[in-house]
């Protein structure tokens, strides 16, 4: 046997013990921290599971007016123990934003995972993306407000 084929079947090895051990699991989304430093993980299952919010809006990020689908992001926060002060969002390129928990309101702004229905990819500024709905009101289009859509969301921690 040639040992690209041993290595080839110790791989396939390896990854069934971790599947059947229960190792690998849902890919994790979105990683909140709060305050006492407790970690809670969403997967795409997780967050379709959770009360969600839909709107159409334009962005000056997008062409045209799409429809943004997710969770509130209070809801998000709360589920972690989070109701107040100020939480940091940070993206997978390290973006940073800090949002009052107070700013929140119930059904604004969301935590994005669908675009028009579908996911969206992270070269199209997914999984996951902060959105607010833009078009609602000229209060909702502030500068502020941009710079907390925080697009690649990875993770929400308390500060």
């Amino acid at each position: 046997m040639s040992v690209l084929l041993k290595s080839a079947f110790v791989t396939l090895a390896l990854f069934a013990g971790l599947v059947s051990s229960g190792a690998a699991r849902a890919e994790v989304l979105l990683t909140i921290i709060g305050g006492d430093g407790r970690e809670v993980a969403y997967s795409r299952a997780d967050l379709e599971a959770m009360p969600r919010v839909s709107f159409k809006t334009s962005t000056t990020w997008t062409e045209g007016v799409q429809e943004f689908s997710g969770v509130p992001l209070k809801v998000l926060l709360e589920g972690a123990g989070i109701t107040e002060g100020m939480v940091k969002a940070t993206a997978v390129n390290d973006y940073v934003v800090d949002i009052p928990v107070d700013a929140l309101s119930d059904d604004a702004p969301i935590v994005a995972d669908l675009i028009d229905g579908k996911p969206f990819s992270r070269r199209a500024k997914g999984p996951l993306w902060i959105m607010y709905p833009f078009d609602s009101a000229a209060s909702v289009r502030t500068e502020e407000n941009f710079g907390r859509s925080v697009w690649q969301l990875v993770r929400l921690a308390q500060k």
